[in-house]
Formats: C-alpha cells, sequence, structure tokens
C-alpha cells in the first residue's frame, strides 16, 4: 500500500507525536486521580465527641475532601508538566537533528570545498526537502565558481598572447642593429595588428559581463525591420567579401519583446561569421517566419562548416574549430558564447546544422511578444 506524501511530512509526524503525548498525559492524570482518591479515599466524617453538630461535622468533611482533591490536582498538574516537559524536549531534539547536521555541513563549506553535499537520508519530508535544495545550490555555486575560474584562465591566455606577439617584436628590433625602415614598419603593423585584437577581445569579454549580468531592457521589437538593418548593415562588408545577402522576412509582423541593442549583437554575429567563413561567389541567406507562437530566425552559409564533433562545444567561451585561422580572420572564440547567452535572456534557443564544406545554418527560435510572459 503507497504510503499518502502529507504522511511523510513533519508536520504530520509531529501532529502524530504530540497527540499520543497528550493522549498519554491524560490516562497519567486520570489513572493518578483515581490512584490519589483510592489511596486517600473520602474524608471520613470526624468523631461524635458530642460538641459538633451533624452540620458542622458534614463541613469538616467536605473541606478535607477539597483538601485532598486539590493535593491531587497539583501533583497531576506538575506530573504533567514535567513529563510534557520531557517528551517535548526529546521529541524537538528528534526533529531538529537534522537540522543540526545541515548547520554543521553548511559552516564547514567554503570557496574551496563547494563538492561537499548534505546527502540527507531519510523520508520525503520537508527536511529532505531542504537539503537537497541546498544540496542543488551547492551544486550551481560549485558550477559557477568553476565557471569563472575557467573563464578567468581562458581569458588571462587570450589577452596574454596578442601582448606576448607585441613584446617579442620590438625586443627583436631592439636587439637587431641593421633593423631597417622596412623592418620598423612591419613591426608596428604586427603590433597594431595585436593591439587591434586585444581591444576586440576586451569588447567582447565586457559585452559578455554585460549579457550575463543583466537581463534585456524589453521594447517591441519587430524582427522583420531588424534583419532589414543588419542585411543594410553588412551588405558592403559582404560585396567586399564577393559575397551576397539573401534576406528573406515574413510576409507578416514578428514582434519580439526584448533588447533591439542584444537582438542586433546575436543577429549580426551570425552573419559577421558566415562572411568570414563562406567561399567567395556565394549567398549567406537571412530568413525569418512564425511558426506557432514562436519566431525562427536563420542564418545559412555556404561555407567551410564546422565538423561535428567540434558542434557540442562552438558555443563555449574561447573556443574555435580551426584556431590559427580564426585569429587571422580576427575571431575572439566570444561571439557565439555572447550570441548564445542572449538568446537565454530572451527565452529563446539556438540551434546548429552543419557538415564541414557544406555550410552552417543557425536556428534562433524566439516566442512572440504575447507569449513571452508565460
Amino acid at each position: 500500500m503507497r504510503v499518502p506524501i502529507f504522511m511523510k511530512t513533519i508536520r504530520f509526524r509531529l501532529t502524530v507525536w504530540y497527540a499520543a503525548v497528550l493522549l498519554l498525559l491524560g490516562i497519567f492524570i486520570i489513572l493518578w486521580i483515581n490512584l490519589g482518591f483510592r489511596f486517600w479515599g473520602d474524608a471520613k466524617p470526624p468523631i461524635d465527641d458530642g460538641t459538633q453538630t451533624v452540620e458542622q461535622r458534614l463541613a469538616s468533611a467536605r473541606a478535607r475532601s477539597r483538601q485532598n482533591i486539590l493535593t491531587v490536582s497539583l501533583i497531576s498538574a506538575a506530573g504533567t508538566l514535567v513529563i510534557g516537559a520531557a517528551g517535548g524536549y526529546l521529541l524537538s531534539g528528534r526533529i531538529l537533528k537534522p537540522v543540526d547536521n545541515v548547520a554543521s555541513i553548511a559552516a564547514r563549506i567554503s570557496s574551496t570545498n563547494l563538492k561537499e553535499r548534505i546527502n540527507h537520508q531519510g523520508p520525503q519530508d520537508e527536511m529532505k526537502h531542504l537539503a537537497d535544495t541546498f544540496d542543488d545550490m551547492l551544486a550551481r555555486l560549485d558550477g559557477a565558481f568553476e565557471g569563472q575560474k575557467q573563464f578567468i584562465q581562458d581569458a588571462s591566455h587570450e589577452l596574454k598572447t596578442p601582448i606576448a606577439i607585441a613584446l617579442t617584436n620590438i625586443e627583436v628590433m631592439e636587439m637587431d642593429s641593421k633593423a631597417t625602415e622596412k623592418d620598423y614598419r612591419h613591426v608596428m603593423e604586427v603590433i597594431k595588428l595585436s593591439l587591434d585584437r586585444l581591444d576586440r577581445l576586451s569588447k567582447k569579454l565586457l559585452l559578455l559581463s554585460v549579457v550575463e549580468q543583466n537581463q534585456p531592457h524589453e521594447s517591441v521589437v519587430q524582427i522583420n525591420d531588424l534583419l532589414q538593418d543588419i542585411s543594410t548593415e553588412f551588405g558592403d562588408i559582404a560585396k567586399a567579401a564577393k559575397l551576397s545577402i539573401d534576406l528573406k522576412p515574413s510576409s507578416e509582423q514578428l514582434p519580439v519583446a526584448g533588447d533591439v541593442f542584444f537582438l542586433r549583437e546575436a543577429i549580426g554575429n551570425l552573419v559577421d561569421n558566415a562572411i568570414k567563413y563562406s567561399k567567395p561567389d556565394t549567398a549567406i541567406t537571412i530568413s525569418a517566419k512564425k511558426d506557432s507562437s514562436q519566431v525562427i530566425i536563420e542564418v545559412r552559409d555556404n561555407g567551410i562548416g564546422i565538423p561535428k564533433h567540434d558542434q557540442q562545444r562552438i558555443f563555449d567561451r574561447f573556443y574555435r574549430v580551426e584556431k590559427s585561422r580564426s585569429r587571422d580572420l580576427g575571431g575572439t572564440g566570444l561571439g557565439l558564447a555572447v550570441v548564445k547567452k542572449i538568446v537565454e535572456n530572451h527565452k529563446g534557443t539556438i540551434l546548429l546544422q552543419s557538415a564541414s564544406g557544406k555550410g552552417s545554418t543557425f536556428t534562433i527560435t524566439l516566442p512572440l511578444q504575447q507569449d513571452i510572459s508565460s
């Protein structure tokens, strides 16, 4: 027989235990009073010595009976108080013991041992729920701290590379006494490229920080208009790379509640990547359509594609499919991480379909304005 959930709760167990204690106390009081009267009995009338009337003897007997009742009641009350206090103390200790365990473990946990868990074993009650919730919180904190440490390590490495390149070229020129003006110009060009890369990287890091810490400022964004602006913005860049942009807006309005700046950044980043990695004389397709209560945005190119084993990590920070080529094209390894976070902040999803040598299609799904609150 399956036990109902409410019977596993601390509230139910406390109710049963305290009801049992009250029942036992009631039985104790009844037994004590009955035993008291059995031993003390009713007050006997005084011996008739001829000096008291019948009424006086009865009054004296009633007074002694009242005294006996008062004595038994006081002893019963005192016993009830002692037993009730002792029972309540023991029951409270039993109930609160898991709380002490949680508190002691929580007191030991710091940023250096976030992998420790309470792992409370017991019935599925409020205490189990509290302990499991605390363990889930520790898991999220542990993941956040690990991600932060990894981010700092990756960022330090990425920031160090352009600085190291610039310093190395400067040191080589300092040691070369026969350096010509052409050599100096070459070094200056290398330093400029390194500083440009450092500037792009720092801006992407700042943008990623802003995206991760702030929710978008919601306003009504018309996706068709946004895609038109992005197509115009990247039109000349695509033309210079011998590419064309094929814009396919929806025939109906596609309002989305979101931040136009962040959405422009996300979709623009996908278009920028498509331009960088597409083959010449091909087209980049940007399309939008309505599907039930969602807006589907696609950015498709005919570029080099992404190998299957890289697709799982393509949205990780600082991950590059072809590191050397990505750096040559000005990639920081942060663009797609920013895109994913922006889409998630807008309660959407982003998917990738790609194959080596056959191009890539990024699909962003966002809720329509009327469904964003649900």
